[in-house]
């Protein structure tokens, strides 16, 4: 069976480190779009990055285990859910009353995006003479050397978002992220110098940052952008103070995880309402929060192109399965915590597919999810099962598109 992986390659002089998800080109055109909206309504083109394919044939040969029932490969093995199946999840009412701590209260708007919170003042206006906007990209940061494997591993499983522990239990938090964090350090260090030594996320948001930066001063809006991670360096502290510095007055606060979860975007907007809260300056700052953007028409657009571009070197199109691989969460979060990043990534695939119908192409589509951590059931059905059981019911072709 041969697998084709959507992939894109940055341009870049330590280019070993280069296997990327194809999602980034497209979160950069959806991101662009959607900061850029707030100043005009015309929109930007794509990022253009070269895309290089990668022969995952040897995928196939792992060995079966655990493997999903027939039922969950055909849930999920169609040519698209219809839109109207999904439920409509809004992150805004999940938001409204932690962020409404910042700012006292918030103005919902009606815009393409429909997931826009902005703090309420006496103008609505983007501009107002000579005020300084900033625009803040969230991410979660990565090791840039295997040195920082370790320290950001214990960064990561010391956020509550990321492992909630029962109240009673949450002393253990941070005994518990040490003790994981050196755990798996080992094994992630190898995956990371496989990539050449570091995670690429800081250089890939940089030039997301930058990209954004020249759009918007190309529509006269002579904003500084910056970049606060969660996880490691530049962290959202560093990020706040320069803003700080600079004398930013008005503020878009971006997270750049297009569905919203309550691990990465909400993880990133509660650590940034703390630090709202207890800073004079930012109190007094007008600022716009957008949770989530997997909806914009710039984002589906680069999506779907990647993919029409990728089935066409195939030798029969028609025939190829496109897989959608997105990061899992554990199920807990859905179902009992609310989180609607479940289907919002659904409607997102969907929008995708819907976008490839428009254009004539009408393969089906499976969405499974990865990265799975602990005993816990995660969202299924998970990718590594998913692939093994699509080999055994004959699919020969598949274009798998990691989405973010």
């Amino acid at each position: 069976m041969g697998i084709e992986v959507l992939a894109l390659s940055l341009p870049s002089p330590s280019s070993q480190w280069e296997r990327l998800s194809s999602s980034h080109q497209a979160s950069t055109r959806g991101s662009i779009e959607m900061a850029s909206e707030l100043a005009s309504s015309n929109f930007v083109k794509p990022i253009q990055v070269p895309i290089r394919r990668l022969n995952m044939q040897q995928w196939c040969s792992i060995k079966a285990r655990n493997k999903p029932c027939a039922s969950q490969i055909e849930a999920f093995t169609t040519h698209h859910k219809r839109k109207e199946n999904f439920q409509k999840f809004r992150p805004i009412h999940k938001l409204e009353p932690s962020i409404h701590n910042i700012r006292g209260s918030f103005q919902r708007h009606a815009s393409a995006s429909e997931a826009v919170l902005t703090s309420k003042s006496e103008s609505n206006s983007l501009i107002i003479g000579n005020e300084k906007v900033g625009v803040l990209l969230l991410n979660l940061g990565g090791p840039e050397t295997l040195d920082d494997v370790q320290p950001f591993l214990f960064n990561l499983f010391a956020d509550p978002d990321i492992i909630r522990l029962p109240r009673m239990f949450r002393f253990l938090q941070k005994p518990l992220a040490q003790f994981i964090s050196v755990v798996r350090a080992p094994k992630s260090k190898e995956g990371y110098a496989s990539i050449g030594g570091g995670s690429p996320l800081r250089q890939i948001t940089d030039a997301q940052a930058e990209e954004l930066r020249k759009a918007l001063w190309e529509k006269n809006v002579p904003a500084k952008v910056y970049v606060g991670m969660r996880y490691w360096h530049p962290f959202t502290e560093e990020a706040i103070e320069q803003i700080k510095r600079d004398g930013i007055t008005k503020l878009v606060v971006l997270p750049l995880y297009p569905q919203f979860s309550i691990s990465t975007s909400g993880s990133s907007l509660r650590l940034l309402e703390g630090i709202f809260r207890e800073d004079e300056y930012l109190v007094n700052m007008q600022h716009t929060v957008i949770p989530s953007w997997y909806q914009r028409e710039g984002y589906i657009k680069a999506m779907a192109t990647l993919i029409e571009n990728e089935l066409s070197k195939f030798a029969f199109p028609q025939q190829v399965m496109i897989f959608f691989s997105a990061h899992g969460v554990p199920l807990a979060y859905v179902e009992e915590a609310g989180d609607p990043y479940k289907a919002e990534m659904e409607e997102c695939v969907d929008l995708i597919m819907e976008e490839l119908e428009k254009r004539g192409i009408n393969n089906p589509c499976t969405l499974a999810y990865q990265s799975r951590v602990g005993p816990v059931e995660w969202l299924k059905p998970y990718t590594d099962e998913t692939i093994i059981e699509l080999g055994r019911k004959g699919v020969k072709n598949l274009l798998a598109v990691p989405i973010r």
